[in-house]
């Protein structure tokens, strides 16, 4: 066995010394075709139609929006409007040891952009508490410590497969399954400046898109005039674009986020019985008519738990006033902090609230601080009703209200540790319901997206 494993070994040796200007140059080659590959692929569609879109944010090449990942690729699952998860890169799946293992059969007759068959250990997730196994090509199983039913949401994010030298090139070729494919990219530092998709189909009518990355709207705006893009996605305030000629504006409201009131509950002022007297008072003396489309709780009517029968608190002054009325002690001004982006709001908010004849200052802050009164921002929503980090005692970096509340501790455990989403849908039914009659937060609405783009 030794003589073998010798002559075998010295057969190699003297194979790649009299080959190794060959192997050499192979190796080089295929660097350079792996380097280039990505850059020349777009140039294939050059004489297609190209658009240029601005977005706002800062991306990098492996922390791409979602826009963008939704056309290049798929997760495990995906999500339909409500939030509901079905089969994508997975064909189905099944949850074992009471919600704490899941088992994907993954979906073999997929390819990634490069040709390849999609293989389970193919997909990476990087999560915290958990552990992945592969036991074959076709299957991938989530161990986590705790049962957590939200995780089919969770693996909905588009998964990209990186592919190439990575280990000798800066610039790693990312691959998914979906119509579009990543080409070239800039960057400032890690930041994408620039990044272009274009068709895996040479031939299709679909446009090659390029996207530019703008760190403000204000920046983005004045691209848009200057001609370096031909639209703009996702602007929450349109400026003076609104009166320019030859533009199209389309809005939408966005489910994913709220405007809100929150309220620290362990402020003296806020707690207890007079506290939630005082919220309530808040809450009735602003008029929220004056939006179109109104948050009445933490989770959107887009959402498959959505519960429409939760306190409305409209305006009513009167009824403030007597809410007030029994509150021990009032503060002698009472502080609302919130970001530059809604100083003009909370104009709004203290001159409401001016009615109640309180003396209210606005606190402008560069980022959320970790004190305040009450503190006006939006609030991200996730894709499924589990909102535990928000609002659970022991969230304590999160849970900007302080919120200690064990009713609502209890529901917001079960909903994450029960399986079948009818059950699920009552829980959080009454999650919505106790945590606005709790008031640690002023649901006002939730914001309107706007699209801009050149007329043809």
């Amino acid at each position: 066995m030794y003589k073998k494993f010798r002559f075998t070994l010295r057969f190699l040796v003297a194979l790649m010394k009299k080959n190794r200007f060959a192997l050499s140059f192979g190796l080089i080659l295929a660097i350079v075709i792996s380097w280039l590959l990505p850059k020349l692929l777009p140039l294939t569609n050059r004489f297609g139609h190209t658009r240029h879109i601005g977005l706002i944010g800062r991306y990098t090449i492996t922390d791409l929006p979602k826009d963008i990942l939704q056309r290049v690729s798929l997760g495990l699952t995906t999500l339909d409007a409500s939030g509901s998860a079905s089969p994508a890169l997975a064909t189905g799946w099944q949850a074992t040891d009471s919600g704490k293992t899941y088992i994907f059969d993954i979906d073999t007759s997929l390819h990634w952009q490069n040709g390849e068959p999609v293989k389970s250990q193919d997909i990476k997730y990087n999560f915290r508490d958990a552990e992945i196994v592969y036991p074959d090509s076709g299957h991938l199983v989530i161990k986590l410590d705790d049962s957590f039913s939200p995780l089919p949401s969770v693996v909905s994010r588009p998964v990209l497969k990186s592919t190439g030298f990575l280990a000798l090139l800066s610039r790693p070729r990312l691959v998914g399954v979906g119509s579009y494919q990543i080409g070239s990219y800039r960057k400032n530092g890690s930041l994408l400046t620039t990044l272009t998709l274009f068709p895996v189909k040479p031939r299709s009518n679909l446009p090659n898109l390029v996207y530019h990355f703008f760190p403000s709207a204000q920046i983005a705006r004045t691209a848009f005039k200057m001609g370096l893009v031909d639209e703009l996605n996702h602007l929450t305030d349109v400026g003076d674009l609104a009166s320019w000629p030859n533009l199209t504006l389309d809005s939408n409201p966005l489910f994913d986020r709220f405007i809100g009131v929150f309220f620290n509950t362990d402020d003296p002022f806020l707690s207890g019985t007079s506290g939630k007297n005082f919220r309530l008072a808040l809450s009735y003396a602003i008029d929220k008519n004056r939006w179109p489309h109104r948050a009445f709780g933490p989770i959107p009517p887009s959402s498959w738990a959505y519960n429409p029968d939760v306190k409305k608190y409209d305006f009513d002054l009167d009824r403030a006033k007597d809410l007030l009325s029994k509150v021990e002690k009032l503060p002698d001004k009472f502080t609302l902090t919130t970001v530059p982006i809604y100083a003009g709001l909370a104009e709004q908010l203290k001159s409401d609230w001016s009615g109640l004849g309180l003396q209210v200052s606005i606190s402008i802050s560069p980022e959320i601080p970790n004190q305040f009164q009450a503190l006006l921002i939006a609030q991200a929503i996730p894709s499924d009703p589990d909102q535990y980090h928000l609002w659970h005692s022991t969230a304590e970096v999160t849970n900007l209200t302080r919120l200690k509340n064990p009713r609502i501790d209890k529901l917001l455990e079960d909903g994450r540790t029960t399986m079948e989403q009818n059950s699920r849908k009552i829980i959080y039914s009454d999650f919505q319901k106790f945590l606005v009659e709790e008031s640690p937060a002023i649901f006002l609405y939730y914001p309107d997206t706007f699209t801009v783009s050149r007329t043809p």
